[in-house]
């Protein structure tokens, strides 16, 4: 890995996590109730996806794993999972307008909580600041959440594609289905150590709800995988940056406003020190 030039400014890297942080509206979506409404108005139900608890079992856990690691995509990965499941009520064409729609609605919902908007505003115009949007997530959350930014005028661009100097862009957004693994592991930081982040790094500040927020009928909110996935990513971060981040453990509880109030108040004062 080539090394950051000594001629440039160090820089404060401040990254937050989407889905239950700067998102609480993809937690919502996801909610019992809300989701199996979801999967009614989509169609889903109608073919045989019709409780929360099927649509976890039947169509998140067969496919997270690939689809949160690939190009494949919610709406191929999904629609190829029911196929295969050979529901008698289910023809391939109502089975890929059901995702799609499904789909639609949930990017739709996975709105950033304008409550952020100041918060990401000073950081986009911080100078030595550069922020980051890291999310394990469907490929098709990349666009999803850059139209999200742009709506709230934070200027954006894909984490994979680019290189640039510190201050043309504030935010760059890195899905884990676009580099190719979770962020969990040390590639994903190396690779955009390569791409996005080629700059010296003074401090490492990392915003995330590490599972905590999310609805989920898989394992994947149980505290010990959410302390295993903790120390796996501050581990990555150390090993590619050389630096220990300062977490901040965002957890919205009850409470929404008054944690995100809490959670930008912590940012600052880091990023003042």
């Amino acid at each position: 890995m080539p090394k950051p030039s000594k001629n440039l400014k160090s820089v404060t890297l401040v990254i937050f996590d989407y889905s239950g942080t700067l998102s609480l509206g993809a937690v919502e979506f996801g909610k019992p109730g809300n989701l199996e409404r979801h999967l009614e108005e989509s169609g889903l139900a109608g073919i045989g996806i019709d409780t929360a608890n099927r649509y976890w079992q039947k169509v998140v856990t067969p496919t997270w794993s690939s689809a949160s690691t690939s190009n494949a995509g919610f709406r191929s990965a999904v629609a190829d999972c029911m196929r295969k499941m050979k529901i008698p009520s289910a023809t391939p064409r109502s089975i890929e307008t059901a995702v799609a729609r499904f789909l639609d609605a949930y990017m739709r919902h996975s709105h950033i909580d304008k409550k952020w908007r100041p918060l990401l505003s000073d950081i986009q115009n911080r100078p030595n600041t550069l922020g980051l949007i890291a999310t394990d997530h469907y490929a098709e959350a990349t666009d999803a959440i850059l139209a999200h930014l742009a709506a709230l005028g934070i200027r954006a661009a894909p984490a994979t594609n680019e290189m640039r100097p510190a201050g043309e862009t504030a935010f760059s957004v890195a899905n884990s289905a676009d580099i190719g693994c979770l962020k969990a592991n040390r590639q994903f930081w190396a690779t955009l150590r390569k791409t996005c982040l080629p700059l010296p790094v003074k401090k490492l500040v990392l915003v995330d709800d590490f599972g905590l927020n999310e609805q989920d009928c898989s394992g994947y909110t149980e505290n010990s995988r959410i302390e295993n996935r903790i120390i796996a990513t501050c581990q990555a971060l150390g090993g590619v940056f050389g630096l220990n981040p300062q977490v901040i453990k965002f957890q919205a509880r009850r409470d929404i406003n008054a944690a995100i109030v809490r959670t930008i108040r912590t940012v600052k004062e880091s990023l003042q020190s």
